[in-house]
């Protein structure tokens, strides 16, 4: 039996299927997902599965709260370049007092932290691996627990710590797959982006998947920016041993230690969170929420939570402009598709719905946050009886659980349903899109020729 033949030259098909479409989109999110996860150094008790456990749960946060991430990415920035701060000072001051007339006699450990500071400068990256709990201080009397930056500058400037030499190289052979995931994330949405914008240029239609990943790239792009020198998927930390005891370091420090710490002894040294935070009124919402029968573990802890940061100098107006902004613009994509084609009349009502809830709960909270930090002390005095409490937060601790989550609780349920709808939406409009959106691009036409 002789087969078909196709005569002559056969040109390539000029479209694209419904699966193409899914495929693009599906993959992008997928390694936006996973990639933007630099996750703190988990316990080193958990296994691989406690490990893969832990990143799927912050992968389905990340689905519905790509711009709180963001937001958290922000922040850890600005905390590490606090650090970074902290640690060029303290060598100001070190190269002064060796300059100075009246140069203490044992300036031993002086010129031996300023040798050691020199050979290996704090960066970025020893700033990130520190906060991400990568730093364990080892006392003679007391078990090793995490120092974050800020915390290892204070050990170094009151001599309780030898300033510790770890070379940049050393972090980085720690991670383990840093460079490629980031290099393959960001080919992958560098093209996805491409192929939209280029869409849009041809008039050539977008569906709602499409648009949303486009919204989830945005997010991607930023915490990429912010977490450029965070290292990923880190499982293994480095043991500053101390000669000082924790005691002697807790009589010096005198009246700023705290009879009962929350996460390990060295907790004076973190400032209470910043009354310009943005993100810290939401995790209290989250706390309250969803974690409010968890009980805390033993103390000190081992590592240091995800959610957690808390940059000592507290936001720049700079930073919380940003955040703003960002969030703004990221919720405001969604709105792109207000006369986009749907399947049906009542798709594209509650899409254009979905669109204004997720902005206007962007906007209502950011106007709670603002209202409860001007007005924390009022708020405590009325309603509490209380002349101490001075920042959002610390009203909010003074709620009973049930009021607690009963003002949090609609709040999460709308954002949701809005949220959910927005990714369901993308699946179901695939039923029936406009025969543009299965037309290709035509590329030539974006390069100039004769």
């Amino acid at each position: 039996m002789v087969s078909e033949l196709a005569q002559g030259w056969i040109p390539q098909p000029n479209g694209r299927g419904s699966i193409d479409i899914l495929q693009s989109c599906a993959l992008t999110i997928f390694l936006c997902a996973w990639s933007v996860l630099f996750l703190n150094i988990p316990n080193q008790k958990e296994g691989r599965l406690d490990f893969f456990k832990n990143k799927s749960r912050w992968m389905a946060f990340v689905l519905f709260f790509p711009e709180v991430l963001a937001g958290n990415a922000a922040e850890q920035w600005r905390s590490a370049c606090q650090s970074v701060e902290a640690f060029a000072q303290l060598q100001n001051e070190w190269e002064l007092a060796l300059q100075s007339a009246n140069t203490p006699q044992d300036s031993s450990q002086i010129r031996s932290n300023l040798s050691r500071i020199k050979s290996c400068p704090w960066t970025m990256r020893h700033a990130f691996y520190a906060d991400m709990g990568g730093l364990l201080l080892d006392c003679p009397d007391f078990t090793p627990f995490p120092v974050d930056g800020q915390q290892t500058v204070y050990l170094v400037k009151n001599n309780h710590l030898k300033y510790p030499d770890v070379k940049e190289k050393t972090i980085w052979d720690k991670n383990k797959a840093d460079g490629f995931a980031r290099f393959l994330t960001l080919v992958q949405i560098t093209w996805f982006a491409i192929q939209a914008f280029g869409r849009c240029a041809q008039h050539l239609a977008l569906s709602t998947f499409e648009l949303s990943t486009l919204a989830f790239v945005f997010c991607t792009l930023n915490s990429f920016f912010f977490l450029r020198h965070k290292p990923l998927d880190v499982d293994t930390r480095i043991t500053l041993r101390s000669t000082a005891k924790l005691e002697e370091i807790l009589v010096k420090a005198g009246d700023r230690v705290c009879e009962r710490y929350s996460e390990t002894p060295l907790d004076f040294v973190r400032p209470p969170t910043s009354r310009s935070s943005l993100l810290a009124p939401f995790w209290f919402g989250v706390g309250a929420v969803f974690h409010w029968r968890i009980k805390k573990g033993a103390l000190p802890i081992k590592t240091f939570g995800n959610s957690k940061t808390t940059p000592p100098g507290g936001s720049t107006i700079a930073d919380i402009i940003y955040i703003q902004t960002f969030a703004l613009a990221y919720l405001g994509i969604h709105l792109a598709g207000w006369n986009f084609s749907f399947p049906t009349p009542i798709e594209r009502i509650l899409w254009r719905i979905s669109s204004l809830v997720l902005l206007g709960s962007l906007i209502f909270y950011l106007n709670a946050v603002a209202f409860g930090t001007v007005a924390s002390g009022w708020l405590a005095r009325t309603f509490f009886n209380n002349h101490e409490a001075t920042t959002i937060l610390q009203v909010a601790s003074l709620l009973p659980r049930w009021a607690a989550v009963l003002l949090h609780l609609p709040m999460f349920i709308i954002y949701g349903l809005a949220r959910t709808y927005i990714i369901v939406e993308g699946f179901a409009s695939m039923r029936a899109l406009p025969k543009t959106a299965y037309g290709s691009i035509n590329w030539s036409n974006f390069v100039p020729h004769l």
